[in-house]
């Protein structure tokens, strides 16, 4: 007796998909969980969880093959298919989240204030579509993604490039066909391209065999070789902004400890002729060593000659003028105290005495109080913004111990001289809180900040105070946190602000509230928190 089977024969695809995914277990349970879910930010919640839990699992397999190759454990040609697939995976998945993060951007982006009742001005928040940027919503971003302001504008004006300009190459990406990076590079090219042009590049790309094995040059030399040809001003207008983008002169530290490097980036007639005087003076200082150079000394390489010919020509003529500011940590007479009885305790031959560090003010300097000396007094009494800071007899005093240079470390005060009479540099001097490593404060009546407490300020927070803003404080507005006159003019009250993130909190965008001891707390539209520090010299140690 024979047993004959029927196979069902599903009449359309769709059909097709839904038996298939009721015969696969997994597929149902995913499935199950995707309705569970509902909402995207939660199903990227649980993403974060799975790739946690595969980094994890291939963790544990990592430490069990710890030991020696004679104890290494035997792999075959399963394992090693089974992490390139891990591999392959894990690209994969990143590439479609940084496509999910262009598409929620742009979406952000276009969320913004309309005009509900003319007559009372209110507002109420509506959702633009697509290419629509509402300001601050790339610092709203920066905050909450932990990046550089600068990184977050960047990231997206071309999150909503690759939303309106590129869509196919876009889904391409989430399909997992290319990589997230070359959809973002072609809409960086077509950031001043028309729609038509646009939507002609993007198919012209997709429509290539083997566009997806192209590598970062090959895609950006074609995109903006199209762009060129169905385009010209488009293509006119993207060179000068990416050129003006990239032209500047900046240092940054170097790989070699007491190193650094000099870079600059410009039209190359201009970096032709810099580099043309520099490798002629350099010849000149080979054949022509400077006066006081010891005979006895290795002979200077080429690298050498070309710095200090770079040095005498840019400074040649220049009035140069150097500031080291001297942090002096100041500790609490009662905590000083303490200290001072714990050490009796614990060795009773030592008995406290004066000594190098004991607690007295360099010249010129009384004992400064916890809120900060009174700058109209302070400068009566010493004579100078610069001189010190004075008691209140209200405060508690605090009294000064060795200084610290940023960079070096901590040096007596015999030490000073020597740096004025070697260097002949100005130095000034700021206290810092020997427990938290912050400057301690100023204050005035009036409403624009002193020299000094702007300096003060400057010392204290070193970079704009906004979440992750790395803007130096010597080119940032010296805010008030709480409005004058209902705040007063005071280092607790006054913070450094980039220009940018100044308007945000006057146009309310941001709210933010600081301690007497330096530290901020910003406060989102949506309600989100974020806090900021005080540059610490302890930071440095």
């Amino acid at each position: 007796m024979s047993i004959s089977y029927e196979f069902y024969e599903p009449v359309s695809p769709v059909e097709f998909v839904l038996l298939q995914s009721f015969s696969d277990p997994k597929q149902r349970l995913l499935n199950q969980l995707l309705n569970a879910l509902g909402s995207p930010a939660e199903m990227l919640t649980f993403a974060n969880r799975i790739s946690r839990e595969a980094f994890h699992r291939l963790e544990s397999d990592a430490v069990l093959n710890t030991g020696s190759s004679a104890t290494a454990r035997p792999v075959d040609v399963d394992d090693m298919r089974l992490l390139e697939e891990a591999i392959k995976g894990s690209t994969q998945l990143a590439s479609t989240s940084q496509a999910v993060q262009a598409m929620a951007m742009a979406r952000y982006a276009a969320i913004d204030e309309e005009p509900v009742d003319a007559d009372t001005g209110v507002t109420a928040k509506v959702e633009h579509p697509l290419g629509h940027q509402a300001p601050f919503a790339d610092t709203d971003l920066a905050a909450a993604c932990q990046m550089n302001p600068r990184t977050a504008s960047s990231k997206m004006s071309n999150s909503i490039d690759t939303c309106t300009k590129t869509p196919g190459l876009l889904a391409a990406a989430v399909e997992g066909e290319i990589p997230f990076w070359k959809v973002s590079l072609v809409a960086s090219e077509l950031v001043n391209a028309s729609p038509e042009t646009s939507h002609r590049v993007e198919q012209h790309l997709l429509d290539t065999k083997g566009f997806n094995s192209w590598g970062y040059l090959k895609v950006k030399t074609a995109a903006r070789a199209l762009v060129t040809q169905w385009e010209a001003e488009a293509a006119k207008k993207a060179r000068v902004k990416e050129a003006k983008e990239a032209t500047g002169v900046w240092v940054r530290p170097s790989d070699i400890a007491g190193m650094a490097e000099l870079c600059a980036v410009g039209p190359a007639d201009q970096i032709a002729r810099i580099y043309g005087a520099v490798d002629q003076l350099a010849d000149q200082r080979a054949k022509n060593p400077p006066e006081g150079d010891d005979p006895d000394e290795s002979k200077p390489t080429l690298g050498q000659l070309r710095l200090g010919a770079l040095h005498d020509l840019v400074t040649q003529g220049a009035d140069v003028s150097y500031q080291v500011v001297i942090q002096v940590p100041v500790v609490r007479e009662e905590q000083q105290a303490a200290t001072a009885a714990r050490r009796a305790t614990d060795d009773p031959a030592h008995q406290p005495g004066a000594s190098s560090d004991d607690g007295a003010p360099p010249p010129g300097q009384s004992a400064s109080s916890p809120r900060g000396p009174d700058d109209s007094k302070q400068a009566a009494d010493t004579g100078g913004p610069e001189s010190g800071s004075t008691a209140r007899e209200s405060d508690r005093c605090y009294t000064t111990g060795w200084a610290r240079i940023a960079g070096i470390g901590f040096i007596p005060p015999e030490v000073l001289e020597a740096l004025i009479d070697q260097f002949g540099c100005r130095l000034t001097r700021a206290l810092v809180d020997a427990d938290t490593g912050v400057t301690c404060e100023t204050s005035t009546t009036a409403y624009e900040p002193t020299p000094r407490m702007r300096e003060f300020v400057q010392q204290r927070d070193k970079t704009c105070r906004f979440p992750m803003c790395t803007r130096t404080a010597i080119r940032c507005d010296i805010d008030h946190v709480i409005e004058w006159p209902q705040g007063p003019t005071a280092g607790h009250n006054l913070a450094a602000l980039c220009r940018h993130h100044h308007d945000t909190k006057t146009k309310k965008h941001w709210d933010y509230h600081m301690s007497d001891d330096g530290v901020c707390t910003w406060t989102s539209l949506t309600g989100r928190t974020y806090v900021t520090y005080p540059d610490s010299v302890h930071d440095a140690s």
